[in-house]
């Protein structure tokens, strides 16, 4: 149990003012009676936006919103409510600035809590966020009065019932930018962190088929003369740890930092990969 669920129960034990009898025996009743929603054939699985969820949602909030007027009974009965699913919070921002006349910082980075995963990715982004700085520290003395920049800002891409994104994109300038990003990633539905591998069985050669679709993709691209400079003969594969999200649709994305598989003006190239062609490789 985490300590926002702590924080919950401690503070509807200390209020005196009471709710309806029978309240909590209700919404507990209500949640029992709801139906789930099952996929037909075809859907995306429910990392991508399930409705499996929804009813427990709404009845949690009635209850969540409820806590704070909840007689020590209910409070009681709360305990045996079945999670709900993880709590990400986004708490705060860690900043760093820097600016000598010569070489300019600005970081910009979140915290998140609610949950053991949510802390987890919040020491990794730290970790990474430290090292790009110290990086930066260091290019700054090596250097002088020349100039170094460093650019990090993060954005939620995803915040659904059961889906957690946090991207953070760097740009580091020296005698040219570099862009490059880093996506984390929670299911809410079982509290864990989630990486690329963890979306495939474990017999699945997902790598392979992902590189061979992203290669088809840039081939394709340029035989229609498009204004696109990919190295498809540069590729080799994608890294095991591919950063990634789904988009509105429901359709996985994969993104790959600056310079990877392209020219340096076309950014952080991104492929929308079919659900046809990984669908059976998946969970």
């Amino acid at each position: 149990m985490d300590r926002f669920d702590e924080y919950l129960k401690e503070r509807a034990k200390a209020e005196p003012f009471p709710v309806p009898e029978g309240y909590a025996g209700r919404v507990l009743h209500t949640c029992a009676a709801l139906q789930e929603t099952t996929l037909q054939p075809g859907k995306k699985s429910a990392r991508r936006g399930s409705l499996r969820w929804a009813g427990w949602a709404a009845a949690a909030v009635v209850l969540l919103a409820a806590v704070p007027n909840v007689s020590p009974a209910a409070a009681a009965a709360l305990a045996d409510v079945p999670v709900l699913g993880t709590i990400v919070r986004l708490v705060t921002f860690r900043t760093y600035t820097y600016d000598d006349g010569h070489s300019a910082a600005d970081v910009s980075v979140p915290q998140l809590e609610g949950s053991g995963a949510a802390e987890a990715v919040s020491d990794e982004v730290r970790a990474y966020t430290d090292q790009l700085i110290a990086q930066f520290q260091k290019d700054c003395q090596v250097v002088g009065e020349g100039y170094q920049g460093l650019d990090i800002t993060s954005r939620v891409v995803t915040d659904s019932s059961d889906w957690f994104t946090l991207r953070i994109d760097a740009v580091e300038t020296k005698a040219s930018g570099y862009q490059f990003s880093r996506l984390y990633h929670i299911d809410k539905a079982t509290g864990a962190q989630v990486t690329l591998k963890d979306l495939f069985r474990p017999d699945a050669d997902y790598v392979s088929v992902l590189s061979d679709e992203v290669r088809r993709q840039m081939e394709e691209q340029m035989a229609k003369d498009d204004p696109q400079a990919y190295f498809p003969e540069e590729f080799t594969a994608i890294a095991p740890d591919q950063n990634f999200y789904w988009n509105a649709d429901g359709d996985l994305v994969l993104v790959l930092d600056e310079y990877t598989v392209a020219a340096g003006s076309m950014g952080m190239p991104e492929f929308v990969i079919p659900s046809a062609v990984c669908g059976e490789l998946e969970k």
